[in-house]
């Protein structure tokens, strides 16, 4: 079982070290109160048996016991009320720290980790692994605690009351813990390879959830149901192998320990009938003996779930831990103007050391042009986007923005001057005026009715019930594709941007919305320096400059006349869609 994770966790703990000093006292003392208890008890019993022998009983010493009885048990109940309690809200800010630090991370991480991870692993570590910790921390940290202490009082009373019944105990401890050893690695194995299970059943379920139309159409259903099936049976057997696990220990400990009751009750009662030990005496001891190995049991028992709990921990970190971006610059510089110009100088970029994309890619845009970019699939244009808004960084040679080096700038400044429109229309989960005005807060409603009309959307939205505080669903499926993608432009229209990003998205439209689309589009670029992933090559022959890529690289630039003068790759691609 690898700890590690785990003492990391403790540094979240050390961030409340009072608050966990008072529940850690708490837990003593409640555990001190309830070892002293069967000695009250055992005293109360010598107490009866003297005076049933001698005739008489001395009530005030029965009395005082009794008291002294009751007042452990509610001394105990107390502190551990108050442990309970300590300990449910220090968690709770443990976990709400490690859930903010979690939330940061992902708005830090590189563009890469998405793309190696997917959403339902990561939201498995997020909720699971998460849920895994806090309820280790809350329920079996104060335990562990708890019952250390409890062995160690016990230990003290039994050696107190009669050292050779109490080694007879301590005799069980090992013997019962080294049964049960072979069992508790097991499980923890069990555990740790269930939560990676659950994770990867999280990302099944999220892929198919999310892709249930194609799901359908491509005949996918039952290969979707047979591969869910596998992980789900995976993770049913391993479930069960750790609760089976887990399960084993408490009876093979219990029947070690069973044993040692049984030879500690044989001679203890021994040496009563010889007057070595009072009756009251044997009884505690008895109670001592039974209690002992409890400690030892529960840890053994919590084994599984702190493995569990440790292999959890490794995955959080391991998010934590994943690579950033390269941090912002202090100071940053900020463009003394806001026009739009854009310039590649000597860009080279790879995804990876041993491939390289990008090898010397240089681009002049000047404020308000039109920038199309053309080429084939895998050419490198959303790689040129990427870089530009900075979700990678380049290997050598910089992009400038208004005159400035992107990595001098913020990532917040950087991208507060660009607007993007994708060909998947993404819509949070909200009303549509909260959709609009995603860009700021508490957005003006003569902006957002404005962007609205200049998108074409208007009309629409005052048809939808509510009109603007109409709520759109999960991905915006209660409207259609079309309407998405007007409400995306007019998103972007309300951020009011000096350069925009567009990926021509009128696929799948009818004619009408496909004008609608287009017409909303020139609009957005009016004025704008503007990047236009291409696909058809008719609607940017206006362009001001255009590139045609493969393989990463510029291979060819310029205006749509002057790339047809070429004869080249453009034209190639140009006479194709037209042939």
């Amino acid at each position: 079982m690898n700890f590690r994770a785990f003492k990391r966790l403790f540094k979240y703990l050390g961030r409340h070290k009072l608050r966990l000093a008072l529940i850690m006292l708490a837990a003593v003392l409640a555990t001190v109160f309830t070892v002293l208890a069967p000695a009250v008890t055992g005293g109360i019993t010598s107490e009866l048996y003297a005076g049933v022998a001698g005739g008489e009983f001395d009530w005030n010493a029965i009395i005082f016991l009794l008291i002294a009885l009751v007042a452990l048990y509610l001394a105990a109940q107390l502190f551990t009320l108050l442990q309970n309690f300590g300990m449910t809200k220090l968690t709770a800010r443990v976990m709400q720290t490690l859930r903010s630090d979690i939330d940061a991370k992902m708005h830090s991480l590189k563009l890469s980790y998405y793309d190696t991870h997917t959403h339902g692993e990561i939201l498995s570590t997020i909720t699971n692994d998460v849920d895994m910790v806090n309820s280790a921390l809350s329920q079996n940290l104060t335990e562990i605690v708890r019952e250390v202490v409890m062995a160690v009082g016990i230990l003290i009373m039994m050696l107190t009351l009669s050292p050779p019944l109490a080694l007879i105990a301590i005799a069980m401890v090992p013997l019962s813990l080294l049964a049960s050893a072979g069992v508790m690695k097991s499980g923890a194995k069990h555990y740790a390879k269930q939560q990676k299970l659950l994770g990867e059943l999280n990302g099944c379920i999220e892929e198919m959830y999310n892709g249930q139309e194609l799901v359908s159409v491509f005949n996918y259903t039952d290969r979707a149901k047979a591969r869910f099936e596998e992980l789900n049976g995976a993770l049913q057997k391993s479930a069960e192998s750790a609760e089976t696990a887990s399960g084993k220990v408490t009876p093979i400990t219990d029947l070690v320990n069973n044993l040692g009751y049984a030879l500690s009750a044989l001679l203890g009662c021994l040496s009563a009938l010889r007057g070595g030990m009072l009756i009251g005496d044997v009884q505690a001891m008895l109670q001592y003996t039974k209690q002992f190995s409890q400690p030892f049991t529960s840890i053994a028992g919590m084994a599984g779930r702190f493995g569990a709990a440790c292999a959890a921990a490794e995955r959080i970190f391991a998010l934590l831990d994943a690579e950033e971006e390269t941090p912002d610059p202090e100071p940053a510089v900020v463009p003394t103007e806001r026009g739009g110009a854009v310039e590649f100088r000597h860009v080279a970029f790879g995804y990876t050391p041993e491939r390289q994309l990008m090898h010397d890619v240089n681009i002049s845009v000047k404020p308000g042009q039109k920038v199309a970019i053309v080429g084939p699939t895998g050419a490198g244009k959303t790689t040129l986007i990427n870089l530009l808004m900075r979700f990678y960084d380049v290997d050598s040679g910089a992009i400038f923005v208004d005159g400035v080096d992107t990595r001098s700038m913020t990532r917040h400044e950087l991208r507060d001057r660009f607007g993007m429109v994708l060909q998947d229309a993404w819509l949070l989960e909200g009303s549509v005026r909260e959709n609009i005005g995603y860009a700021e807060d508490d957005m003006p409603e003569g902006k957002i009715v404005a962007a609205a009309k200049n998108a074409s959307v208007d009309a629409f939205i005052r048809t939808l019930p509510g009109g603007y505080d109409f709520v759109l669903d999960s991905g915006a499926e209660n409207v259609s594709q079309g309407q998405r993608q007007l409400l995306t432009i007019a998103r972007a229209m309300a951020s009011d941007p000096e350069i925009m990003i567009l990926d021509e998205a009128t696929s799948n439209v009818d004619t009408h919305t496909e004008q609608l689309i287009q017409n909303a589009m020139n609009r957005l670029m009016r004025g704008r320096t503007s990047f236009v992933i291409a696909h058809r090559l008719s609607t940017i022959r206006d362009a001001d400059m255009i590139l045609y890529m493969e393989h990463g690289d510029i291979l060819e630039q310029g205006t749509h006349e002057e790339l047809l003068a070429l004869h080249g790759k453009y034209e190639a691609l140009y006479m194709s869609q037209f042939a």
